[in-house]
């Protein structure tokens, strides 16, 4: 099927929005981004943004839907493998690292959504996202009851271990982006792992 010069085009001013979109909410709140902050990141004129999204609600949740569609995609070619659980959890975490590592800003967005999911708050965001983090715990749970079962983590509640692995995975990416910018995803990922399974206390 070809595609037309004023939808390649439209596509591809479509595809600019959603990038400036992504640096503009990941420097500021939802409530106090405006649209005229993301029409100028992308230098397109507020009747171009209004062409594409309808409203500053749509826009953001495309941002997210889009970033959680991608990583989604990537974990189900992790999952369709016969896959050790801690290599898969380390494969897992190199996803979710990676697609991080080129886009910094939409880390702070996923994980502002990310807190009010996990703490069961209701969103006025994307109903489509419940769906998706639901499985993503789903797999990370799963992985969880399976290092358990051979004996490479402590048996603990799985659903606090996928957490935990999460928050640590996450405090390592902030902490590479901040304190060294530019580190390889598989730096902040054996990072994470490690502290996640070794722990940080020195034995006495």
């Amino acid at each position: 099927m070809t595609v037309s010069r004023k939808d390649l085009e439209r596509r591809q001013r479509r595809d600019l929005l959603l990038e400036a979109a992504s640096r503009v909410f990941g420097r500021k709140p939802f409530d106090e981004a405006t649209m005229q902050e993301v029409a100028a990141e992308a230098q397109i004129g507020m009747q171009g943004l209004y062409e594409q999204f309808p409203s500053k609600q749509a826009l953001y949740e495309q941002v997210i839907l889009d970033r959680a569609l991608a990583f989604q995609a990537k974990i189900q070619t992790l999952l369709d493998r016969e896959l050790p659980p801690l290599e898969a959890l380390r494969r897992l975490a190199l996803a979710y690292a990676d697609q991080f590592r080129e886009r910094p800003m939409h880390l702070p967005m996923f994980i502002q959504n990310r807190v009010h999911f996990d703490w069961g708050f209701d969103s006025r965001f994307a109903p489509r996202l419940r769906e998706i983090y639901e499985e993503e715990r789903t797999h990370l749970r799963d992985l969880m009851v399976r290092a358990i079962q051979a004996g490479l983590v402590r048996d603990l509640e799985p659903d606090f271990l996928a957490q935990l692995c999460l928050d640590v995975l996450q405090s390592s990416l902030h902490h590479g982006h901040v304190r060294h910018p530019g580190e390889p995803s598989e730096v902040s990922v054996d990072r994470a792992l490690d502290c996640l399974l070794e722990g940080v206390g020195v034995a006495p």
